[in-house]
């Protein structure tokens, strides 16, 4: 009969104590305060998965809190509601952490994407003249890795960047490369003009005293003729007006055959055709 008295006197304490059971009101707060710093740390975009988690038992845990005013006994709804709250301030915190790592990735991201943004148009600025036969495909990686970046994507970004910083090496060596044959012709170019000098004759001038003056050594006239041939009919006979070629590289043999010929026949000798 005590026993029995016993038992009931228990049923009824659990009974109140059920029924007296509180709402995790402080829990309940503190999981939004999670929830809040997350978002702070921009986990709606750069950790979605979880922050969307944390959400999902935020909203079972509310749920559960709505269901124990239905009923009498609301201790097992408020227990549900605990661990709801325990899970979604567990995935808050995760959310945060993960969030703030890759916001830094994506900012890193970010700004590498902008350089190679500007390397991209000096690129372009070259495609015309150098045929730059892969910007289409580097401007659309590109574009590709701004839209990973705005999704908070460093991960995907940092792929693609990978890729365009490859192709833009290749394509600055290329460019390079023709440039330095464009380099290389010019100054091939100027080589030649610097080696080949126009002279016009000037009245009282004679091959003599052009070789002089531009040789250093008169006897080298007959380099002048030889260069001159199809305006010089006569050595001995120059017109003002004439527009010579003189020749600046010439070998040492031509230069000992000249003044070989020079010397044999004088320059003021009378041409003989020879």
């Amino acid at each position: 009969m005590k026993t029995l008295k016993y038992l009931s006197l228990v049923a009824i304490v659990v009974s109140f104590a059920f029924a007296c059971a509180k709402p995790p009101v402080k829990m309940y707060d503190d999981t939004k305060a999670a929830l809040s710093t997350a978002e702070q740390n921009n986990a709606k975009e750069c950790a979605t998965d979880e922050y969307n988690e944390a959400m999902k038992e935020l909203k079972a845990a509310e749920e559960q809190m709505e269901e124990a005013k239905n009923h009498t006994f609301k201790g097992k709804y408020y227990d549900e509601a605990k661990a709801r709250l325990e899970a979604a301030q567990n995935k808050a915190d995760e959310a945060a952490r993960i969030a703030e790592a890759r916001s830094k990735a994506n900012d890193k991201a970010a700004a590498e994407i902008e350089e190679l943004g500007k390397e991209l148009e000096a690129i372009k600025a070259n495609d015309s003249k150098y045929d730059v036969d892969n910007y289409d495909e580097l401007k659309a990686k590109y574009d590709r890795a701004q839209e990973y970046i705005d999704n908070c994507d460093p991960e995907n970004a940092n792929k693609l960047i990978a890729e365009i910083k490859q192709g833009l090496k290749e394509t600055k060596e290329m460019i390079a490369a023709a440039k330095a044959e464009e380099m290389k012709a010019s100054m091939a170019k100027q080589d030649k003009v610097e080696k080949v000098k126009k002279y016009t004759v000037v009245k009282g001038d004679t091959l003599w005293d052009i070789s002089d003056k531009e040789y250093m050594n008169p006897f080298m006239w007959p380099l002048i003729y030889w260069a001159n041939k199809d305006n010089i009919k006569d050595p001995d006979l120059i017109f003002p007006g004439q527009i010579f070629k003189i020749n600046r590289d010439y070998y040492y043999s031509e230069k000992e055959e000249a003044i070989n010929f020079a010397k044999s026949r004088g320059p003021w000798s009378l041409f003989d055709g020879k």
